[in-house]
């Protein structure tokens, strides 16, 4: 008999590709907390225009990219239909207004509460209790029972030829059944046995995923949102801006096969530039600064 073992999924997300026209014409999506900050604001012709209207997103949507890039550390600019016709020449001042915005919003009660809502979702849930020796015995008696009356009119109405096989295996199955309702049954034992040893395994399970799960999904979210930006500190501190780039089956790869193997958020790094990079890098190490 093998007992049920509660399975348990950390939120699992698909990771978003970044379209080469993106990466070609805007290069500003270097992330806080592993490319979170992935949501583009610009001033085309030096008047601020809407953030949302101008990504081609909604507030509501754009919100929700910045909380699941902070929860789960990947990139996520779904849906930003605009992005692509971003002003080169602003990326400064589109870098910090989304640094800026980006930071309102993950202090907000809303995100708080949005957080709170996705790490308990993620949970894992606690095993079942052991079933005891009784009511293992009375399930294995009235699976029996059940089958070997199934049996039973089985041997009245197969062909004679048959009914010699059915009839032992019918002896086999009431035997079963009698030493199933004996106090003393071995094999029930055995059963009750496995149950524990089972639940023990499901409590060790449990409780090494409770410790994964408070790791990687805190209470205080600051302190996810603290990690996120150490990340991209660390990732962020070795650039090499001055990388050599080639064209392979279509696409830009660096000439160095290092740099090639590098995290993508090294990448993303690259691709902003110096000097988006070193302005999300002070940002970050400010803003680490003050959480506690």
């Amino acid at each position: 008999m093998c007992p049920q073992i509660n399975n348990y999924f950390f939120m699992q997300r698909t990771r978003i590709a970044i379209a080469k026209t993106i990466l070609k014409t805007t290069a500003i999506c270097l992330a806080v907390a592993a490319c979170s900050l992935t949501f583009v604001s610009y001033k085309a012709e030096k008047v601020y225009a809407d953030l949302w209207q101008q990504l081609g997103l909604s507030k509501v949507e754009g919100s929700t990219q910045i909380r699941e890039s902070f929860m789960y550390g990947y990139l996520q600019h779904y849906g930003a239909r605009n992005i692509k016709k971003i002003a080169v020449g602003d990326r400064m001042a589109v870098a910090k207004d989304l640094l800026n915005y980006t930071r309102q919003y993950v202090q907000s009660e809303a995100y708080k509460k949005e957080y709170a809502s996705l790490r308990n979702a993620s949970k894992p849930n606690p095993p079942e209790a052991p079933k005891t020796m009784e009511q293992i015995r009375k399930t294995e008696i009235d699976e029996l029972k059940q089958g070997i009356a199934k049996m039973e009119k089985a041997v009245k109405e197969v062909q004679q030829e048959l009914k010699k096989s059915f009839g032992e295996a019918l002896v086999q199955q009431k035997k079963r059944l009698a030493e199933y309702e004996d106090p003393n049954s071995k094999t029930i034992k055995i059963m009750y046995q496995s149950e524990l040893s089972n639940h023990e395994y499901n409590v060790n399970r449990y409780n090494k995923q409770m410790k994964q799960w408070e790791e990687s999904s805190p209470e205080n979210p600051m302190i996810l949102v603290k990690k996120r930006l150490q990340e991209v500190v660390e990732i962020t501190k070795d650039v090499d801006f001055s990388a050599e780039l080639t064209e392979k089956y279509g696409k830009k790869v660096f000439v160095n096969p290092t740099y090639e193997r590098k995290h993508a958020n090294w990448k993303y790094a690259f691709r902003a530039g110096k000097d988006i990079t070193e302005t999300v890098r002070a940002f970050a190490q400010q803003w680490i600064s003050e959480i506690k």
